[in-house]
C-alpha cells in the first residue's frame, strides 16, 4: 500500500514538473494550508471542549438570575453584583454607567454594566442583553432574559479562553422593559439609549443583542427583519452553521424568510446612531413572554444548546 502511494506521489510530482510548476513552492504552499487547517481544526474542537461544563455554567446562572428583578429592586442589584463578579473572574475591564431618567414625572435610577477585554482598544464585538424584568409581580423572566445574561457571560469566558486577544465587549442593559405603563418610546430602552449617547461607539465594530432565548424550537425561530437589511449576511451565516451542525433549525436563512414585524428592542438606539446592530430575537415571541410561566423550569435547553453552539462558532469565525 505504501509503495503504491509513493508511486502515485512520484507520478504526480513528475506531472507538476512537466507543467513547469515549482515543486518546492507547491509543497510549501500545501504545507502552509495544512498547518492553517490543522490550527483551525484544533481551535474548532476547542469551542466544544468541556461543553457539559459550559452548559452547567449557563444553567446555574440562569437558575440564579430567574428572580423577579424590576428596576431599582434589591433582586436586580443582586444580579448586577453577580454579573460584576463573573466579569471580574473572566478578566474583563469593568465600567458601570449610573444614570437617572425621568419617566412620568419621577426620577428612576439605572446602571448599565460594561465589560471589555483589557488587551484590546478597538474593533470590539459587543454582545448585549437586558437585565431587568417587566413590572409583573413575581415574574422570574428566565427567557426574558436570564438565559441571555448567562449565555453572554459564557461566550466571553469561552472566546477569551481560546484567544486572550479576542475583541469582546459585554453590555448588560438596565431599563429595557416598560416602566410605569405600557410600552412607549418614553418609558423603554432606557439603558441602551443612554449607552449610545455616552460611550465611544467608534471602538465598536458590530453589536449583537440577544433576547428571549430558550423557547419552542418550531414556534420561536430567529429571522431577519425587513427594516434591518444590513444584518442579512450574518443571519445567513448563522443559519448555515445551524443547518450544518444540528438536525433542528432555529436560525432562518434570509433567502427563505424575512419578517416584516418591526420589533422595538435594545438594538434600535444603535441602529439610529448608524451602528451595525443585529437583534437575535424570535420574530414570534415565546408563549411565556411576560407571564408567570416564564420560569427556569420552562426553559428549552435543546434550544439553548443550538443557539449557544451556533453563535459560538459564528463568533469564533472572526478569529
Amino acid at each position: 500500500m505504501i509503495n503504491l502511494i509513493l508511486i502515485i506521489l512520484i507520478i504526480y510530482l513528475c506531472y507538476l514538473n512537466l507543467q513547469n510548476i515549482n515543486i518546492s513552492n507547491y509543497i510549501m504552499n500545501f504545507y502552509n494550508k495544512y498547518l492553517k487547517y490543522k490550527s483551525k481544526y484544533i481551535k474548532f474542537n476547542e469551542c466544544f471542549k468541556n461543553y457539559n461544563d459550559d452548559l452547567n455554567y449557563i444553567m446555574n446562572l440562569t437558575r440564579e438570575f430567574s428572580i423577579y428583578r424590576p428596576i431599582e429592586s434589591d433582586n436586580l442589584n443582586y444580579v448586577k453584583k453577580r454579573i460584576i463578579e463573573e466579569m471580574t473572574k473572566i478578566g474583563l475591564k469593568i465600567n458601570v454607567q449610573n444614570f437617572i431618567r425621568n419617566i412620568n414625572g419621577r426620577d428612576y435610577k439605572f446602571s448599565n454594566l460594561v465589560g471589555q477585554n483589557y488587551n484590546v482598544s478597538s474593533g470590539f464585538t459587543l454582545l448585549g442583553v437586558h437585565i431587568d424584568s417587566p413590572q409583573i409581580d413575581g415574574c422570574q423572566s428566565s427567557i426574558d432574559a436570564a438565559t441571555g445574561i448567562a449565555i453572554n457571560l459564557m461566550l466571553a469566558k469561552k472566546l477569551l479562553g481560546i484567544n486572550k486577544n479576542y475583541p469582546i465587549m459585554l453590555l448588560f442593559i438596565d431599563g429595557e422593559e416598560a416602566i410605569d405603563g405600557p410600552w412607549s418610546s418614553t418609558n423603554t430602552l432606557s439603558g441602551s439609549s443612554y449607552f449610545v449617547d455616552n460611550y465611544d461607539l467608534n471602538i465598536i465594530n458590530k453589536v449583537y443583542i440577544i433576547d428571549l432565548i430558550g423557547g419552542d424550537i418550531e414556534d420561536n425561530k430567529i429571522a431577519a427583519f425587513s427594516n434591518n437589511k444590513s444584518t442579512f449576511n450574518d443571519l445567513e451565516k448563522l443559519s448555515k452553521i445551524n443547518q450544518k451542525n444540528f438536525d433542528k433549525q432555529i436560525f432562518i436563512n434570509p433567502n427563505d424568510f424575512v419578517s416584516d414585524i418591526a420589533i422595538e428592542d435594545d438594538h434600535v438606539p444603535f441602529v439610529k446612531k448608524g451602528k451595525y446592530s443585529l437583534n437575535l430575537i424570535p420574530y414570534k415571541f415565546p408563549k411565556q413572554h411576560h407571564k408567570l410561566t416564564d420560569t427556569y423550569d420552562n426553559v428549552n435547553w435543546i434550544y439553548i444548546e443550538i443557539f449557544y453552539k451556533t453563535f459560538l462558532l459564528f463568533l469564533y469565525s472572526f478569529i
